[in-house]
């Protein structure tokens, strides 16, 4: 019998099986019970982790009375939603037989005005939307996912958005709010106001990613002050001030100041990424970024800035947002900055910054994105001139920098003041013979490369190396200049991420964010 048990047990992939070594105990491992067990357990928590209503098909559908079952329940850890799918869902009870496709016809769309205009709120709140209702009653899920947009130009709007708000967003909050780890919130202007409004307090808050999402229609659409004046410092006055991870990214030109001002009291964040369009009023404010930086940043890890300074004219208004560098930031391990391609008179100010930042981290920053100033040599020599040294450069390892030229006296400051980072990456602006020198031939650049580099013989023991051409995408990747590279440094046994062999289907400035754990 004994063998027969065995021989069960050597059936069950090794994978699986040491999963089922953990939920079992040591003297139950040839209990055929308690396999069993092990294995329905690791089956159900994969089958029903994630329940996604972002598309409220009917598969999704006929999976939603299943969840009445309380021990099926339970087993949701990640609830997304999104306001579009609900809405698409209603408008299909409502058309019938007559639904269409966005964009509507003006016929259609007519049909469906004067039918909504028949209909009150409680009509409008379908069996679906019932159902939804009365599952996400029964979650106690600690990862939420809500996207609210919603599709303009119709009289559904405000009614179906009223009778969702009660029966979809108000209620997740009481449901599982006070148990929350993870929130993912992403909104139109006019809706975010209504996602986030509820008392309840995010006491087990850790990750917040608020994301304004802009209207096509409109380009000049009210920030997040402006959208909920009132309730952005109340929202975030009821987030656990142990928060650990920050992210608001927004297109628009946004009034960030009702959130700057809330940094401060969050002493424990160690992942900050702002990608936003900012404009003079927000980096003339003194009272957000420069007192998170100088008194709450003892924990950071990693912080990611893609600030557009667009509106901006003069030097000191661009200071705040590097007040980082006048701060003590000792744990900073990931740092990714895009200036979005400043006014060239505010260069030597962010350089500045940039060098000052460098030498306050020293030996714990590992890795470092540098994008929207395109450095020219002597910038190149200043900036990583503080990593020439034995402790910082021992502990930087990946980098990926804009420079204005690629030449090899650019490679040879690099072998030289980082040589000990594995991963490089180079966004170039211009074919040049020297260094930032006038524009050359693009069908004589790579045969000119080469011969340099296989002359100036650069000792380095490079890993892997990505180049691109004025920006970092796919569609950029210089495939033809990094194959020069493993003639000259044997240790290079990679391109962008990948093995040395070019893929059919490149996907190289996925692939080298992904390495560097952040976004391209």
């Amino acid at each position: 019998m004994a063998i027969a048990r065995r021989s069960a047990v050597n059936r069950i992939p090794f994978e699986i099986w040491l999963q089922i070594k953990e939920l079992i105990a040591s003297d139950d491992s040839e209990s055929l019970y308690s396999i069993n067990r092990a294995w329905f357990e690791i089956v159900m928590n994969s089958r029903y982790e994630v329940l996604d209503i972002t598309k409220l098909n009917d598969r999704t559908v006929s999976r939603l009375p299943l969840l009445r079952d309380s021990g099926i329940a339970r087993r949701v850890r990640h609830l997304s939603i999104s306001g579009m799918a609900l809405q698409v869902s209603l408008l299909k009870s409502i058309m019938g037989e007559s639904w269409t496709e966005f964009p509507m016809q003006r016929k259609t769309l007519s049909i469906l005005n004067r039918k909504i205009r028949t209909l009150s709120a409680t009509n409008v709140l379908n069996d679906q939307i019932r159902l939804v209702s009365e599952i996400i009653s029964r979650l106690t899920v600690t990862e939420y996912t809500v996207k609210w947009d919603h599709v303009e130009g119709i009289q559904s709007g405000e009614i179906i958005h009223s009778s969702l708000q009660a029966a979809i967003l108000d209620l997740t909050w009481l449901a599982f709010g006070s148990t929350l780890r993870k929130l993912h919130v992403s909104a139109v202007p006019g809706r975010f106001h209504a996602v986030v409004s509820s008392d309840v307090q995010l006491v087990c808050l850790e990750e917040l990613h608020l994301h304004l999402l802009q209207k096509s229609s409109d380009f000049q659409f009210a920030g997040i002050q402006d959208v909920f004046p009132e309730s952005a410092s109340s929202f975030l006055s009821r987030v656990n001030p142990g928060l650990n991870t920050l992210s608001v990214q927004c297109s628009s030109n946004l009034d960030l100041s009702s959130i700057f001002h809330q940094l401060p009291g969050f002493k424990s964040i160690r992942r900050l990424d702002l990608k936003v369009l900012v404009d003079h009023s927000v980096l003339a404010d003194p009272c957000g970024l420069e007192s998170f930086f100088a008194g709450s940043s003892l924990k950071l890890r990693h912080l990611a800035m893609a600030l557009c300074h667009r509106a901006v004219v003069f030097a000191d208004r661009v200071i705040s947002s590097l007040a980082m560098s006048r701060a003590v930031i000792p744990s900073l391990e990931n740092l990714e900055i895009d200036f979005g391609m400043p006014h060239p008179e505010l260069a030597n100010t962010l350089l500045t910054e940039l060098h000052s930042l460098f030498r306050g981290t020293r030996t714990t920053l590992h890795t470092i994105i540098l994008e929207g100033i395109p450095l020219s040599l002597v910038d190149l020599k200043t900036l990583t001139s503080v990593f020439a040294d034995g402790a910082a450069g021992d502990a930087l390892q990946n980098l990926i920098i804009s420079i204005q030229t690629l030449t090899v006296e650019h490679v040879a400051v690099l072998a030289r003041n980082v040589p000990h980072i594995r991963i490089l990456g180079i966004v170039f602006m211009r074919h040049s013979f020297v260094p930032d020198g006038p524009v050359a031939a693009a069908s004589e650049y790579r045969t000119h490369l080469k011969a340099q580099l296989e002359q100036e013989n650069i000792q380095w023991t490079l890993h892997d190396i990505s180049i691109w051409y004025l920006c970092r995408t796919v569609d950029t990747s210089r495939w033809d200049l990094v194959s020069l590279f493993p003639a000259c440094f044997p240790t290079v046994k990679g391109f962008f991420g990948q093995a040395r062999t070019e893929p059919e289907h490149p996907r190289s400035a996925l692939a080298v964010a992904t390495m560097f754990n952040t976004s391209v």
